[in-house]
């Protein structure tokens, strides 16, 4: 697993990290890793690495290594087809000008904060704590590598221990208190993973990302229990997205009592959310449709290749939202009053919004629904809805019932009045 060879030099390539699971009385749950180190701090620490390295795995002086003098969280080591990972052993490759093979230590650093090579540059986002990752890689030709990576995947997690040397060079270099510290393969990351997501009940989420990571031929398929569906095929992951009144009429909700619907879309939006989210942060592209009765007609039958080509066929949506115009009056007269309904979930937040606009003689102008696509979306709707009000010279009412409102006739969302906003709190005596 993450063995990679190169046929045209018989050289072979197999990766593992130091894992770093820092404290959190001494960590910022919200702060960035560590900068990178620069040349002189990465050489030292890889001399401290090498000599574990060789202790544990019983002798690897034959072979190359080269690691990244950089922390990672682990969605940017485990991303389809390990490219870091192939960077590094390019970059060892690219360093060697002899015919033959030659051994050697290699240890990147920088000056800058960053490394001019866009595949190792660590990301640095807030928040990824509390597993950073220091990735390395062996080099060698490729029976020594075998027998390598069969070491590795038996005793480096089990018998990985880390020298006190070691441990008090990282935490001095980066910076960084640590609980534990230990050496893994990307075998082992990706077994630990597994082990969270199955206890989270998420596991159809770690089909789809192994398949992606490893780059398996075919199509990997699951359809959640609140009928999400997601299919991936290479480094793309392809979803449909359902406005309530699709997702109620027509959708996954289309045979649940109108009582049940609301609670129904906040399951199919939680699931929806946090499957995009991991699938984007694990390096996947995700490809949103726009759900139709003839697509939803074709997916229940379909499967495979089939199924993804029924998605491809259809555009993919972009932007940070989408608009779902339910009515649109044609006498363009300008609106005077913009009635808007905040649809949300103490949970989730803003699901959508519904807006009403009336023109001057208080006949519905239009009905619309706006429904954040990214993080961002919410604010951009807001904006949006503020500039469309001054452009238009138009009253603005914002109505926050606190919960999702839907006309069980119709099975669609509808706006807030009066008597669906919370009653107010009582003021102390």
């Amino acid at each position: 697993m993450a063995t990679f060879s190169n046929p045209s030099t018989e050289l072979s390539q197999h990766a593992g990290v130091l894992a770093l699971e820092l404290d959190p009385e001494h960590a910022d749950p919200a702060g960035v890793p560590p900068a990178p180190l620069d040349v002189t701090a990465a050489t030292a620490l890889a001399g401290h690495l090498a000599k574990d390295l060789d202790r544990i795995l019983g002798g690897v002086s034959h072979l190359g290594l080269i690691l990244s003098g950089a922390l990672y969280d682990q969605t940017e080591i485990l991303r389809p087809g390990f490219p870091l990972v192939g960077a590094l052993a390019e970059l060892y490759r690219g360093s060697s000008r002899a015919a033959a093979f030659t051994p050697q230590l290699m240890a990147l650093g920088t000056d800058r904060g960053f490394f001019p090579v866009a595949a190792i540059n660590p990301l640095r986002r807030p928040g990824s704590g509390p597993l950073l990752l220091l990735p390395f890689c062996f080099v060698g030709h490729s029976h020594d590598i075998a027998g390598l990576a069969r070491v590795m995947e038996d005793i480096l997690l089990q018998s990985g221990e880390v020298s006190q040397a070691t441990r008090e060079a990282v935490q001095q270099m980066f910076g960084v208190v640590a609980l534990n510290l230990s050496f893994a393969t990307l075998s082992d990351l990706c077994a630990l993973l597994r082990v969270q997501l199955e206890s989270g009940q998420l596991l159809p989420l770690w089909d789809l990302l192994e398949h992606a990571w490893f780059e398996r031929p075919g199509v990997r398929a699951a359809v959640l229990e609140d009928g999400n569906r997601f299919l991936v095929a290479k480094g793309d992951a392809h979803t449909l997205f359902y406005t309530f009144d699709d997702w109620a009429q027509f959708g996954p909700g289309r045979d649940l009592p109108a009582a049940e619907l609301a609670g129904g879309y906040r399951g199919w939006a939680r699931a929806q959310r946090q499957y995009a989210l991991a699938l984007a942060l694990y390096g996947l592209h995700v490809r949103w449709v726009l759900a139709n009765p003839r697509l939803e007609e074709a997916l229940q039958t379909a499967a495979g290749e089939t199924a993804l080509a029924a998605f491809r066929e259809i555009p993919c949506l972009s932007g940070d939202y989408l608009v779902e115009r339910i009515f649109h009056n044609d006498s363009e007269q300008p609106e005077r009053q913009l009635s808007i309904t905040h649809q949300a979930d103490a949970e989730l937040g803003t699901l959508a919004y519904t807006v009403t606009a009336l023109d001057a003689s208080g006949q519905l102008a239009r009905l619309e629904h706006y429904y954040p696509l990214q993080p961002q979306g919410v604010q951009v709707i807001v904006d949006h809805l503020i500039r469309r009000c001054a452009e238009q010279k138009a009253e603005r009412e914002v109505l926050h019932p606190g919960r999702l409102l839907h006309s069980e006739n119709g099975r669609s969302l509808r706006a807030a009045t009066e008597a669906d906003l919370p009653a107010p709190a009582a003021r102390p005596h």
